[in-house]
């Protein structure tokens, strides 16, 4: 069957191949009525269009972006967080007529990362920090965005994030101001082999975190500014296998099951301190009157749960992040949003 081409279609026409080329292309560059004679002619002619792929491959341009998890696809359709991000840089991509590429390219999986080096797109936004997936896109000379800190404070590349330090310093002080010196500190694995639900003393999950040094750790200055604004207070550390609510609940249940359970606990996101406070539900305990509970994200569910956290910009974030990746001409590529403190009914002062 021969296979029919703009050519073919300009030729029964009488008009040029661009004259067909902008009827599927470029329709403002044509009047309704000339364009709709095309567009029927080549239908009637089994003539669906340009080939995408040849087009692109003339172009070296695929008009996609891909967005980087180091956690399973089904975290960023189940994160509240990430459904947000995604939500306003698809938002963007959409009005300029691009598509969106999800990968899955865990630190712990170095065969993962063939995703990236065979991705066909035109830019990587990755929503944590300089991990290998990001590194390895930047090798093959794309536009990257990154949009939280992570380990290293001077990274390569584009970048829209909150100062986590300085955040994390805020949660911690708040608690440190109200006067509690017993706190359990909640965080997910960020390497294999990682002790997990079981409470560690502080020094023992910050020794685990230098020892092992082949992993990237999106969280760490938060953690960092957490410790310090709690100052002298006494904290332990409980560790997640994953970020979700229900691991919330899990290591709230093993917090707060204890005969000498701790004035407050604090969260490295919004997911796991709401899944604590459902372990207090469950145990008929108020969070701000028996414990005190803060998170970090200030998602939707924070709001009616009364969960004191950090409110950091997540749609502006993903807005910023497209725009990025869209225009290389943009003059400011490293961009620090602000953060704030909501306190709400879930800190108290020490009784």
């Amino acid at each position: 069957m021969t296979r029919i081409t703009q050519r073919d279609v300009a030729k029964v026409l009488g008009v040029s191949v661009m004259t067909v080329s902008n009827a599927f292309n470029r329709p403002d560059q044509l009047s309704s009525e000339l364009r709709g004679r095309v567009l029927d002619r080549a239908k009637k002619m089994g003539y669906s269009g340009p080939d995408a792929i040849a087009r692109h491959l003339r172009s070296g341009k695929t008009n996609t972006y891909a967005v980087v998890f180091e956690e399973n696809l089904s975290y960023a359709f189940s994160d509240p967080f990430s459904v947000a991000w995604l939500t306003a840089f698809a938002e963007v991509m959409q009005q300029h007529r691009a598509s969106i590429m999800i990968l899955s390219a865990r630190a712990a999986e170095p065969e993962s990362l063939a995703a990236i080096q065979d991705a066909a797109v035109d830019g990587v936004a990755g929503l944590c920090g300089d991990q290998p997936a990001m590194a390895r896109a930047r090798a093959r000379g794309l536009p990257t965005v990154y949009c939280s800190m992570g380990e290293t404070p001077d990274m390569s590349g584009d970048y829209v994030v909150i100062d986590d330090y300085a955040a994390g310093h805020e949660i911690g002080s708040h608690l440190r101001r109200l006067g509690h010196r017993h706190i359990v500190l909640i965080h997910e694995a960020v390497y294999p082999g990682q002790s997990v639900w079981t409470e560690q003393p502080l020094e023992v999950f910050a020794r685990g975190l230098e020892n092992y040094r082949d992993g990237f750790y999106p969280t760490l200055h938060r953690i960092r500014g957490i410790v310090d604004g709690l100052g002298d207070a006494k904290v332990s550390v409980v560790v997640t296998e994953v970020n979700s609510r229900v691991a919330g609940h899990t290591a709230g249940a093993l917090v707060l099951d204890r005969k000498d359970r701790p004035t407050a606990v604090v969260a490295v996101s919004d997911v796991l301190a709401l899944g604590v406070m459902d372990a207090c539900a469950q145990r008929g305990l108020v969070p701000g009157v028996d414990i005190s509970v803060a998170g970090f994200d200030d998602v939707p569910e924070a709001v009616t749960a009364g969960l004191t956290t950090i409110r950091q910009p997540v749609r502006d974030k993903g807005r910023i992040a497209a725009e990025l990746l869209l225009d290389p001409e943009r003059p400011e590529r490293r961009i620090t949003l602000p953060h704030e403190l909501i306190v709400r009914s879930s800190t108290r002062p020490v009784a």
